[in-house]
């Protein structure tokens, strides 16, 4: 049975179809100098809408997967399998991510997705999507002898996967981006986009700070640049460092977003430490945490203020925030792999995306500074 395209897929319909027909020429479905389906059919045959299937029937003609005879209609190129198969993987770039950090906050990785293949369709390419769950899927099947994966033109890591994967990816030739908030050492040979994350932090502390907050909190992943960068704030602002404020986030058992944020801020504000403060991993944690301070009997920002990352636009509430534009994020490490694939002999890069705080109705003077302040 053929497949049919997965609707919740981060990938675009037109993507998915694209790959479908390069898979059933690389079957023998779809025989070669025979005329393929029209695209009523095989917009039926996939579940996709026929501007979709027009879009990569168009896309697979300009590589010569495909080829078209006047009203006759279009044709399997005379490739063979192998050549069909390597048609298709040759101008597609592997995106790479961790299946439970990617619905961890699935809406920001999906921007560096679109991102990423705005700037690849550009270019006349498109993205193959791996979502992986190394708890489920030993690399030993992932990466072996069957697999198409040595055979796509480069890779875009982002998300959480473990430096393993990385590792197995530089060992395949092809050029690496890493472009992942989670993963920022630098591999050899593979370029780097990285996001300012540790200035952002800074900035989100001294905002804190200058409100008159002393009490500050912090949900997310132990050892990551945001973390080192909020002890280290506090230490450069004179500020205390309290472990009870403290609430980490762990792979691989880790819960969607806006649960997370709840889980932690709930199990914070239960054992009796009460910041003034709390700046959360991205906003979709803020929103749990805001919610688990309803819930406690607490107002935001009158009793605790909270401070979010990335700009997603999903709190109730207008959320403080340092503001990324992860769709530039994917277009710039895409760009920068581009780049590379058309000069392979370059040195390697190191680019950092800038941040901004954004100030917004989810930030105050705490309760003893606002009535000193009126005194």
């Amino acid at each position: 049975m053929p497949n049919t395209v997965d609707r919740n897929s981060p990938l675009p319909i037109r993507t998915q179809v694209r790959e479908f027909i390069v898979s059933e020429i690389r079957q023998g479905v779809f025989a070669p100098d025979r005329r393929i389906p029209s695209e009523r059919e095989l917009a039926l045959r996939y579940g996709a809408s026929r501007s979709s299937v027009r879009e990569a029937i168009a896309e697979l003609i300009s590589e010569g997967v495909l080829y078209r005879v006047g009203a006759r209609g279009v044709f399997a190129a005379r490739l063979g399998a192998a050549r069909a198969r390597n048609a298709g993987m040759l101008r597609q770039i592997g995106f790479w991510i961790s299946e439970p950090v990617f619905h961890f906050i699935q809406a920001g990785y999906t921007r560096i997705l679109t991102g990423a293949e705005t700037a690849c369709r550009a270019s006349g390419f498109s993205l193959r999507f791996y979502s992986v769950d190394e708890q489920k899927q030993p690399l030993r099947t992932l990466f072996s002898s069957d697999s198409d994966i040595p055979e796509l033109a480069g890779h875009l890591l982002a998300g959480g996967l473990q430096t393993s994967v990385a590792e197995r990816l530089c060992k395949l030739g092809a050029p690496l981006v890493v472009v992942d908030p989670l993963l920022d050492q630098q591999l050899e040979g593979a370029d780097l986009v990285q996001i300012d994350y540790a200035g952002g932090t800074r900035e989100a502390v001294k905002h804190l700070a200058e409100l008159g907050h002393r009490d500050i909190g912090f949900i997310g992943f132990p050892g990551s640049r945001k973390y080192e960068a909020f002890w280290r704030s506090l230490e450069e602002f004179g500020l205390p460092y309290s472990p009870r404020f403290v609430q980490f986030l762990q792979m691989p058992e880790l819960a969607p977003s806006v649960l997370a944020g709840y889980q932690c801020a709930s199990r914070l504000l239960s054992s009796g430490a009460k910041p003034t403060a709390l700046i959360a991993s991205n906003d979709l944690v803020a929103v749990g945490a805001l919610d688990a301070i309803a819930a406690a009997g607490l107002s935001v920002p009158g009793d605790v203020s909270v401070v979010g990352f990335d700009d997603l636009g999903h709190s109730p509430i207008p959320l403080t925030t340092v503001r990324v534009d992860l769709t530039e994020v994917g277009r710039t490490a895409a760009q920068v792999l581009l780049e590379r694939l058309a000069n392979p002999t370059t040195a390697p890069r190191n680019l950092l995306v800038s941040a901004e705080l954004v100030v917004r109705a989810t930030t105050a003077p705490p309760r003893s500074s606002a009535i000193s302040q009126n005194l």
